[in-house]
């Protein structure tokens, strides 16, 4: 005859088929069961023995937090609601990111929907997430001014921090880049390179396909990225041609058509500020199919500094959003929002204009 020994952890686990309590870690840790509570949840003070201790004694008893017993105590899902007008955008895909691994130490999860810039869809993806019972929202607005749902924000209050761009007037917090003062230094940049018939290539989701026209109901960063460059332009004396400035739906089809159209026109500009990289893209492959040489017969400044942009050939220039520190921005402004600060918190990063080999010296014709 065999005698077995073992652990008390051991123990405990042979003891009982059944799912282990919160007052049962504790017994094994030796702590009392709001210590445990505490220790598990990641609140109060606790040692940091204790919490190992704890932890160890949760996990030899494959204990699992009640999330839903827990969010009925406190009130608190431990969750935050995104809405993204374009997941499939790589600036889109670097802030959540950003915003993913913030939120987590702080012992939140992320529930991430796509509007695809459409107010209808961002109405729904809004609905949806309350009635998750998410405990703040951060929302990239479709619209300016269809905001009554943002107002709104559910019962029972719920926090919301806009991302990229804000409304209008601002009445909720949000978190953003200069975007005026970065199309005006681009414009800058064109300028100081001797350039004199400077176009644009703006997307936005407010036509379905391309107009020099600015549409209704543009976002602010069209708004501003527009205002900054048109403002550049006049500083500067340098002619406004609306022929050369073209509103684009974000799509890579449709802005390639745009940019053709553009640079179709007689005389062209020498160079084109493009506000997103579907639009780089689309001029890109605008050039390619015209024969023309980007840097050589026209020059190429992108918003945005994308995975492609430094290794395509010429490498482009571009105005670099600090997008990491901007969904970190917002996790952070919404966390001070869901502890209850009532401050309206505007914040505006600044970019980085990087000079590449996109950018050279106008080519007469």
């Amino acid at each position: 005859m065999s005698i077995r020994t073992g652990t008390s952890m051991d123990k405990e686990r042979d003891q009982t088929d059944k799912a282990a309590r919160l007052i049962d870690v504790a017994r094994l840790a030796n702590v009392s069961r709001a210590t445990a509570a505490r220790a598990l949840g990641g609140y109060g003070l606790v040692t940091d023995a204790t919490r190992e201790r704890v932890a160890a004694a949760a996990t030899a008893l494959n204990y699992r937090v009640n999330e839903l017993a827990r969010s009925m105590r406190s009130g608190r899902t431990l969750t935050i609601g995104v809405i993204v007008a374009d997941i499939t955008n790589s600036f889109f895909t670097s802030a959540i990111r950003a915003i993913i691994e913030t939120a987590a130490t702080a012992g939140y999860q992320i529930l991430v929907l796509n509007s695809d810039d459409d107010i209808r869809r961002e109405r729904e993806a809004l609905r949806v997430l309350l009635e998750k019972r998410v405990d703040g929202l951060i929302v990239v607005p479709a619209s300016p001014r269809e905001t009554d749902h943002l107002l709104a924000r559910g019962e029972p209050d719920v926090p919301i921090v806009l991302l990229d761009r804000y409304i209008d007037p601002p009445e909720i917090d949000f978190v953003t880049t200069d975007d005026f003062e970065a199309a005006r230094a681009a414009i800058r940049l064109l300028a100081d390179r001797g350039h004199r018939r400077i176009g644009m290539l703006v997307a936005t989701a407010a036509v379905a396909s391309h107009s020099t026209k600015q549409p209704k109901g543009v976002v602010t960063t069209v708004s501003n990225r527009v205002d900054g460059a048109i403002a550049a332009l006049k500083e500067l004396d340098i002619p406004y041609n609306r022929d050369w400035h073209r509103y684009s739906r974000t799509n890579l089809a449709i802005a390639k058509a745009a940019a053709i159209k553009i640079l179709q026109t007689s005389p062209r500009p020498t160079a084109v500020l493009a506000t997103n990289e579907e639009m780089a893209l689309g001029f890109v492959a605008a050039c390619g199919e015209l024969d023309l040489s980007i840097g050589d017969d026209v020059s190429l400044i992108s918003f945005d500094d994308t995975p492609w942009a430094s290794v395509f050939r010429p490498a482009l220039s571009v105005v670099q959003r600090p997008v990491y520190a901007l969904g970190e921005a917002a996790v952070t402004v919404l966390l001070s929002k869901i502890a209850g600060d009532k401050t309206v918190q505007s914040i505006k990063l600044p970019a980085v204009l990087i000079d590449r080999n996109s950018v050279g010296p106008p080519k007469t014709r």
